[in-house]
């Protein structure tokens, strides 16, 4: 017995049967591929925006950073000064208000999270590694700042004065010196080379955003780098002058 395998509307009708079935699979996978296309412009475009806008308000603080950079070059050149005192003579004049070089809060956690979800491969190459770039400099001036303030935390022991400091609290200064002025020379060199290196891939500073947030640090919202005031002012005028919302520790 022979099996009948022609096709009940023959082989013409089945195949045009098949190519429509083929053709709209076919259809189907492009739409689909458009929509995910779209779709990842899309987010690729809201990680751009996002990742533009944490680099800009991030910039602005190594701006106000550069614009404190004279008063705590001098305030370490005082700082010296008296130490020297202190090691030639045993003995120092009192400074009243040594204060601190400029620290403020910020962090890259968009640009991790995004890193964490893959949505920077969304992003051509060459914008991968600006974000990249720009972001490893912010971390590493984010370092500077909290190794600083350590630093400047042992240099205000000098507030306390010559008759209460021991030997050992002058090797102590000392040292906090050497490591902050080693710091503030590493922060200008991030400052001064990242602030332009971002400029050119068209980013600047959003000093906007930044004067928002400054009321949460300072009273009336108005930036006053406490290592400005000098360094003879009497702690509590300092404060008040600064318009700290949280004063220093001596």
């Amino acid at each position: 017995m022979r099996l009948n395998l022609r096709p009940a509307k023959g082989w013409r009708a089945f195949a045009g049967e098949v190519g429509v079935i083929v053709l709209g699979v076919v259809i189907a996978l492009a739409a689909q591929e458009a929509v995910e296309a779209v779709n990842e412009r899309r987010e690729a475009a809201e990680t751009r925006a996002t990742l533009t806008a944490e680099i800009r308000e991030s910039l602005a603080v190594l701006e106000l950073r550069r614009a404190a950079q004279p008063c705590i070059d001098r305030r370490l050149g005082e700082l010296r000064a008296i130490v020297n005192d202190w090691g030639r003579t045993g003995t120092f004049t009192t400074p009243r208000w040594v204060s601190q070089a400029t620290w403020f809060a910020f962090d890259t956690a968009r640009f991790e999270a995004a890193q964490s979800a893959g949505q920077l491969a969304l992003l051509p190459s060459e914008e991968q590694y600006r974000f990249g770039f720009i972001t490893t400099n912010l971390q590493t001036f984010r370092d500077i700042q909290q190794r600083e303030a350590d630093a400047w935390a042992q240099l205000r022991m000098l507030q306390s004065g010559p008759d209460v400091l021991s030997a050992s609290d002058r090797t102590a200064v000392r040292v906090a010196l050497q490591e902050a002025a080693m710091l503030n020379h590493f922060a200008q060199i991030r400052v001064g080379q990242t602030l332009p290196e971002a400029a050119a891939f068209g980013w600047r500073p959003d000093m906007r955003r930044v004067r928002q947030r400054m009321g949460l640090a300072y009273k009336g919202g108005r930036f006053h780098p406490s290592v400005c005031i000098g360094i003879n002012t009497p702690a509590d005028q300092a404060h008040r002058e600064a318009g700290l919302i949280y004063e220093l520790p001596e």
